[in-house]
């Protein structure tokens, strides 16, 4: 039975396909004579069988990719998926047709004799087109949960293998998995000079032009064309992890003109692309379009499901702000209820990250004049043991702002007297000197302002004239500060 496969000995073989694999037609060695093929090979065959090779191959792969190689790899220790088919992939780079583990007929001659230490000779090419985005889509994947090496390093990959995807043969794209990854590199972030060389040097046939001419039009923001294309495209014949990715710059291209098509692409993402970065791309942008079209129940179900699977992504924050925007947004008079979808939504992720979420979500509600929602959130905040003073500090000042027009001036201004205002953001300062100036103007004598004189003050119709004028000068006073503030919180 074969034994376990260590993590680093798998990681370590997906980093030699990553960062030492010699362009497509290159052939590198090292001070020995080995080539950087062979190498690779060495590191896939090591990480496959688990023995006590995997030291030597850990050292081949750190000599052919560099410090920075090693370096990478020990960030992406344990990771949770695809970890086996990756490794794979990288003993394929180097030695594609392999002969299944554990069968030894090749090794034995006619007369059953065994074949003494033969060797295969080293292989002479790098990595197919293919190859490359196995390993690009397994870094995406790693870096949508949140291994931020895996995310520098898919950069670099995308930048490192443009030349190799032109220097392709026309044999190489003749295999229809070099086809479709022409298409997935540029999708991917590559850039999309690589695919116009690539299509203007090599012959690819009728049927597959559609899909590398509507990726390209896609990233080079021809969006009438890109549309046309990829819609004629049958994504139900396709590949999973294509379909995804031709959904999904379906979807990103409809979401203003038709956001409920839009959505429904979005949907099959999910289905094709579980547990990827497609998925996780998917339901960053189903919340918000759910959202504009009214369907509530959808967004906040989006919204859980992003945070139980993908709240460690290394674009979470992106998630975040439009998850703070979408229930700021919520109707006024529905606060308790927005507070209790969010406290269901955030629940299983960490403590410090949900009193992130509220502490923004009580800052932007108090630029958007949600004051109910912005108490609330503050006190939310409040009811936690052990806060950092910065959190705590927030939490008052908008738990104290909130209260502006509904407390008395007294009471407010003792309020905001228990906070440190050095201790705050400069945006929240800001604030906090526009809470200052309201209770100020709140306090000033409105008789004057009113026209009245002090036989009125027992009137109801002047009283009731005298609050309308406190509300109305507090609203504005805020106002003034809201602009500004928006403008930092971007």
């Amino acid at each position: 039975m074969r034994s376990s496969v260590p993590p680093m000995a798998r990681f370590l073989a997906l980093l030699a396909l990553v960062l030492a694999s010699p362009a497509v037609g290159e052939e590198a060695h090292d001070d020995a004579g080995h080539s950087t093929a062979e190498q690779v090979r060495k590191a896939g065959e090591a990480a496959r069988r688990g023995d006590d090779a995997a030291a030597a191959a850990e050292k081949d792969a750190h000599e052919a990719g560099g410090h920075g190689a090693a370096d990478d790899a020990h960030a992406s220790d344990g990771a949770e998926a695809h970890e086996d088919a990756a490794a794979h992939d990288a003993s394929e780079a180097g030695h594609e047709g392999e002969t299944a583990e554990g069968d030894g007929d090749a090794a034995h001659g006619a007369d059953g004799e065994h074949a003494v230490h033969a060797e295969e000779p080293a292989p002479t090419r790098g990595p197919q087109p293919y190859q490359v985005i196995r390993s690009l889509q397994f870094l995406q994947d790693q870096a949508a949960r949140g291994n931020v090496s895996a995310n520098r390093v898919q950069s670099r990959l995308l930048q490192w293998y443009g030349p190799a995807f032109e220097r392709a043969t026309q044999d190489a794209w003749k295999d229809g998995r070099n086809q479709r990854a022409a298409a997935l590199f540029v999708l991917s972030g590559g850039p999309p000079s690589v695919l116009r060389m690539v299509l203007a040097k090599n012959d690819f046939p009728a049927d597959v032009r559609p899909l590398l001419d509507g990726a390209l039009a896609y990233v080079e923001n021809r969006q009438t064309d890109a549309q046309k294309l990829l819609s004629a495209l049958d994504v139900d014949a396709m590949e999973p992890g294509l379909a995804a990715q031709i959904n999904l710059a379906l979807a990103q291209m409809q979401a203003q003109s038709a956001p409920d098509k839009a959505l429904e692409r979005l949907r099959r993402v999910m289905l094709d692309g579980t547990g990827t970065l497609l998925e996780e791309a998917a339901l960053r942008l189903a919340m918000v379009l759910a959202e504009d079209l009214g369907d509530h129940d959808r967004a906040d179900g989006y919204g859980r499901l992003y945070f139980d699977r993908y709240a460690r992504s290394v674009y979470a924050g992106n998630f975040r702000a439009r998850f703070t925007a979408l229930y700021v947004g919520r109707p006024v008079d529905q606060a308790e209820k927005t507070v209790a979808l969010i406290a269901d939504a955030v629940e299983r992720i960490p403590l410090a990250d949900q009193l992130n979420i509220y502490l923004s979500i009580g800052r932007r509600a108090l630029i958007a004049g949600n004051m109910k929602l912005a108490g609330m959130a503050g006190a939310k905040v409040l009811t936690v043991t052990g806060l950092t003073n910065q959190a705590r500090q927030r939490a008052l000042l908008y738990v104290s702002a909130s209260t502006l027009t509904e407390r008395e001036p007294a009471e407010t201004m003792a309020k905001l007297d228990e906070i440190d205002r050095e201790s705050l953001h400069p945006a929240d300062r800001k604030l906090y000197d526009a809470a200052l100036s309201v209770l100020g103007e709140i306090r000033k004598p409105l008789m004057a302002d009113a026209g009245m004189t002090a036989d009125d003050k027992t009137d109801d119709a002047a009283a009731t004239s005298i609050d309308s004028a406190v509300v109305d000068r507090a609203t504005k006073l805020l106002d003034a500060v809201r602009s500004d503030l928006e403008d930092m919180d971007k």
